[in-house]
């Protein structure tokens, strides 16, 4: 891919242009080229970005050399639904949670490098202007002509405001003078300051933090202060831990959406009572009365101690916080930034331990301090500025007090020139006013970051910027946008649902979807089964609820695993998950009104869903049943032995609505996977459930983009229902050669589920140990008399020791 090279007074053409080539511009080219893989494929996208290189920008250049990422790494991803794509491309993980602004940088370069190849490969045009655009105007066609400073011009259907992020300059009358920096970057220019000279750094958050220890690290051994209105540094991360009650936090932007009367004052008193929660009531977090050093020494100390439950709260609204804000008055908007939101950002936006102890360092060796204080003056040849320490002098000072979302104050022409010719309207709270959801300024034009923090609130993290990317994709492409959905999953004990829950949901979360968990209650019978059926419970219920779930029960949670237990996913993604004796309990369901629950998901659940539980689901809302089987041919349990029985080629999964009826309802879409007839029954199983995931994920997606999911009434004439096998069946079924069960089998499937790297041998010794002491338990006696021909026991015996 070759820069276009300036020519004079040349007009080009788009589909869309994105002004800017930072992460942001890159996270809207890989989502769009997500929707030509899909098939919405444009033939050309041009991208304007100024400097020579596309992708890092100057937050993540080589010129940031010696300064970390304030972000977890898990939170860096570019693509919604990867948040840990960019952890994932790491090497190596040397460089811990919070790895160095270059290597993101070069992740940024390497993915940009990577989607230009993507778009080759689906023929997608992309090129990248190496000029800034100071010009856009309407056409009368509905288009827009971006003019560039050579005089060249592009007309494009639509644009994208890629622009990154402004700095703020309080001391603006001092732009000019020698030794102010109004902006602290690129950080490399700081080197100019001599080493031994006294630096005022204006601002203590985390702009200020990056550049005082952009300055240590780079030989400064002059004083550093630090000044800002309050006087106090940001607040130490602790563990990157998800709040265990993190469905409460959808709960409450769900609720005061559809209800917004005082929602400001909601919101505080459902956060008070969940922060209250998190740190057993304990608030002296919240409590600042110490100096800056003792004060960063106590932060630390909490942070590296675990005692900082309350930032897993605040973390954990960074996909809700949006809604939220937009469901408070203006008037209570501008109390919040009038009283509260210094103190938000203190307290949301915490600052890496690695940081925190370079700074602490610097604060011990007297080389940096921490002041109150706002305003710099400019007199007798030097700055000057009245702190809470007294008068400081210095030759050099720097502004790093954040990013400027006031339009007024941000003197890019291109915004300017927008303004002028009302293409977009000003946000009271900063930014350009877009849509919520599309990120629209005006049809066909689209902003994204900090221009439209007053919208968003919260807007400059990877993680928003990725999903506010991806909602542009679909606006570009003509998509309707998915709105946040509350899904119920009635999942049963056997080991392949729970398995589809464990893909399954990671999916639909990275997806902006929220799942609950429901285990309903398995009533088994108490009658004797033949031993196959005995012996099929085991591998399908009994392993996995009696041996697997309490293995992992008091372990932490690894993420490197294939999948997890119900109760790791409780841990690891703050989810509901609730055992229910009764689904049809009419308290029961209004636990679904209370957690805004709009998609019910059966997956093998054990009851049958009755009148009210059904009329709770009716339209808008929706109750659904993944079932595996074809339907209407295979109804009823047992039905992929049935399907093998009969010689089919193909088995699979049926989605359809729930009515009383069992697998009754209609059909709305059906999967098939080839058989593998050297296969078991359940080890045949472990090829197909990866189909049903996608299709119950595929539905919820059309569901939220407000879609019709087709629906196929059943032909009764084709129907089947199946029943357990009886003894004569599961003979015949014996002579068939086809197995229920292979011991070995199933041992793999579950320890290469579940098992973390690094304890796979042990895991499996533990799940073998268990399968032995049950066929010790459990010695097979034929069910029905054995035909005149020697069976043969490898049909239905262990394959293990035992």
């Amino acid at each position: 891919m070759a820069p276009i090279e300036p020519q004079s007074q040349t007009c080009q053409t788009a589909d869309v242009a994105i002004v800017g080539g930072g992460a942001s511009a890159l996270a809207i080219l890989l989502h769009l080229i997500e929707k030509g893989q899909e098939g919405n494929l444009f033939s050309k996208i041009v991208v304007f970005e100024k400097s020579a290189l596309a992708g890092p920008g100057l937050a993540y250049s080589s010129s940031c050399q010696g300064t970390i990422l304030n972000m977890h790494t898990d939170t860096m991803g570019l693509y919604q639904a990867k948040p840990k794509h960019f952890t994932q491309w790491r090497s190596t993980l040397t460089g811990g949670d919070f790895p160095s602004r270059e290597e993101y940088g070069q992740y940024l370069q390497a993915t940009w490098s990577q989607a230009i190849q993507q778009a080759r490969q689906i023929g997608l045009g992309i090129d990248v202007i190496n000029e800034e655009v100071h010009d856009i105007e309407r056409l009368d066609d509905g288009r827009f002509e971006l003019k560039v400073e050579s005089g060249n011009r592009l007309v494009t259907q639509s644009a994208v405001l890629a622009l990154g992020n402004f700095t703020a300059t309080i001391n603006s009358q001092l732009i000019g003078l020698r030794g102010f920096y109004p902006s602290p970057w690129p950080l490399s220019k700081l080197k100019m300051i001599p080493s031994d000279a006294p630096v005022l750094i204006v601002g203590s958050r985390l702009s200020a933090i990056d550049a005082a220890t952009f300055l240590n690290e780079n030989g400064h051994r002059g004083t550093i202060t630090l000044m800002s209105r309050s006087g106090c540094l940001p607040k130490v991360q602790g563990p990157n831990e998800p709040y265990s009650r993190r469905y409460v936090l959808h709960d409450l932007a769900a609720q005061v959406e559809s209800d917004p009367n005082d929602a400001l004052l909601q919101i505080m008193r459902a956060l008070m009572v969940e922060l209250s929660r998190a740190t057993d009531g304990d608030w002296s977090w919240l409590i600042d009365d110490l100096s800056p050093l003792k004060q960063l020494e106590h932060d630390i100390n909490a942070a590296q101690t675990g005692q900082v439950q309350w930032q897993s709260v605040l973390r954990g609204t960074a996909p809700v916080i949006e809604r939220y804000w937009a469901s408070i008055s203006p008037a209570s908007q501008d109390l919040f930034m009038k009283e509260f939101y210094s103190m938000w950002m203190r307290f949301r936006h915490a600052m890496p331990v690695q940081n925190a102890k370079k700074i602490l360092h610097m604060m011990q060796s007297s080389q940096l301090r921490v002041v109150r204080g706002s305003l710099v003056q400019w007199e007798g040849g030097r700055f000057r500025a009245d702190t809470s320490d007294g008068i400081i002098e210095v030759d050099h000072v720097v502004e790093a007090t954040g990013q400027e979302c006031g339009l007024d104050h941000i003197s890019a022409p291109l915004i300017q020139s927008a303004l002028k010719k009302n293409l977009f309207k000003a946000q009271r709270h900063g930014g350009i006013a877009v849509d919520l959801d599309t990120l629209s300024a005006a049809p066909g034009l689209y902003a994204i970051g900090s221009l439209t923090r007053g919208t968003h609130f919260y807007v400059s993290a990877i993680d928003r910027i990725a999903a506010h990317a991806a909602r542009i994709s679909c606006a570009l492409t003509k998509q309707p946008v998915p709105r946040s959905l509350h899904v119920a999953i009635f999942c049963g004990s056997d080991l392949f649902s729970q398995l589809m829950v464990s893909k399954l949901v990671p999916q639909i979360l990275a997806d902006g979807h929220v799942p609950f968990i429901y285990l309903p209650k398995h009533r088994a019978k108490a009658t004797a089964s033949p031993f196959e059926l005995r012996e099929l419970a085991f591998f399908e219920r009994e392993l996995l609820q009696q041996y697997v779930r309490p293995y992992f029960q008091d372990k932490p949670v690894s993420t490197g695993a294939a999948h997890q237990t119900v109760d790791q996913i409780r841990k690891m993604y703050g989810i509901l998950v609730e055992d229910v004796p009764n689904i049809n309990n009419l308290s029961f369901i209004d636990s679904l009104a209370k957690h805004h629950i709009s998609i019910g998901l059966s997956i093998r659940c054990y009851q049958r869903f009755k009148t009210d539980i059904i009329q709770y689901f009716s339209q808008p809302r929706r109750l659904l049943n993944l079932h595996p089987g074809t339907l209407p041919a295979y109804r009823g349990v047992m039905t992929t032995v049935r399907a093998m029985k009969n010689r089919e080629t193909h088995f699979g999964y049926s989605l359809h609505d729930i009515d009383e009826n069992w697998d009754a309802g209609d059909v709305i879409e059906i999967r098939k996977h080839p058989i593998d007839y050297s296969k078991s029954m359940l080890g045949y199983m472990a090829d197909v459930y990866g189909i049903g995931v996608q299709m119950a994920r595929d539905a919820v997606d059309k569901i939220s983009r407000g879609q019709q999911l087709s629906k196929t009434p059943q032909d009764t004439e084709t129907s089947a229902y199946y029943t357990f096998p009886t003894p004569e069946e599961l003979q015949d079924i014996r002579d068939s050669g086809i197995r229920l069960v292979d011991a070995d089998q199933l041992i793999r499937i579950i320890v290469e589920a579940y098992a973390p790297p690094g304890e796979l041998e042990k895991f499996r010794e533990y799940v073998q140990a268990a399968v032995q002491e049950w066929y010790s338990q459990n010695a097979f006696k034929p069910d029905v008399e054995a035909p005149t021909q020697t069976l043969d026991s490898s049909v239905y015996r262990p394959s293990v020791k035992c």
